[in-house]
């Protein structure tokens, strides 16, 4: 008898499940992100005027800029990934934007690959949404890699107005760090995507007097504002003319 009634009570339990419609909330499935095992660190330092030349102070007055050269000595194709370290000032508070997530390049045995002033300030757009215009941006390229590589520093530097003046080259020495390394989303951010902040402020004494420039184009599509277009940058040494591949523009009255 009590085998019946529990056969009921189940019967009947499973007839009213039958009824419910419970929902399921799903989540997107996220891509997996790719990682590399590195076992050497290099970090080389960057200094970048990028919307006028610099004037606020920290280093002498004029316009600056670097190129990182990355060779692979190896006989074999590797991935490699770096990422930028600002220097903050010593003693604040870390801000959302002082290290920036691991990007990767593939370098053929015994190939080379540059990284410019440009290609560092596209680290900075998007993160969470945010792109960053810097008048002026100093640091560290961070290259993990997994095997020993030749990394040098080109520094150039000139007055606010004219030729090149100065140039130093500095070799990288690396130091044996085994770490796994994630890369940043699979998939990058859409072109031109991302809240744009100036950093440091207009306003600020990084521009002077001056109304600062706003970059354009590039490898991340920076567009302009309305009533504006993008033109070349006259002051850099990329030229899309001359086969310049992704250079990066300013923003001018139409």
């Amino acid at each position: 008898m009590k085998q019946l009634r529990m056969m009921g009570f189940l019967s009947a339990l499973m007839g009213l499940c039958g009824l419910l419609v419970i929902p399921v909330s799903q989540a997107e499935p996220m891509k997996p992100s790719k990682t590399i095992k590195t076992e050497y660190q290099y970090a080389a330092k960057v200094a970048c005027s990028l919307l006028l030349p610099h004037q606020d102070g920290t280093l002498a007055r004029g316009t600056y800029r670097t190129t990182v050269n990355i060779h692979n000595p190896s006989d074999k194709k590797i991935s490699i990934a770096a990422k930028v370290a600002l220097a903050a000032q010593f003693g604040s508070e870390p801000g959302p934007f002082d290290v920036t997530p691991f990007k990767e390049a593939v370098i053929q045995p015994d190939g080379a690959v540059g990284v410019n002033c440009f290609d560092i300030a596209n680290y900075f757009c998007p993160i969470d949404g945010v792109c960053v215009d810097f008048a002026f941006l100093e640091g560290f390229l961070v290259v993990k890699s997994p095997v020993p590589l030749d990394v040098v520093g080109v520094y150039t530097a000139r007055h606010t107005d004219g030729e090149v003046e100065s140039i130093d080259v500095e070799a990288v020495t690396p130091r044996q760090i085994r770490e796994t390394v994630s890369i940043g989303a699979t998939e990058s951010g859409k072109r031109g995507a991302g809240k744009r902040v100036d950093y440091p402020p207009k306003g600020s004494s990084a521009y002077g007097e001056k109304e600062p420039k706003q970059m354009c184009g590039g490898i991340a599509g920076f567009p302009c504002p309305e009533g504006k277009k993008c033109v070349d940058d006259p002051s850099d040494n990329c030229d899309p003319a001359r086969g310049g591949a992704d250079c990066s523009g300013i923003c001018v009255k139409q």
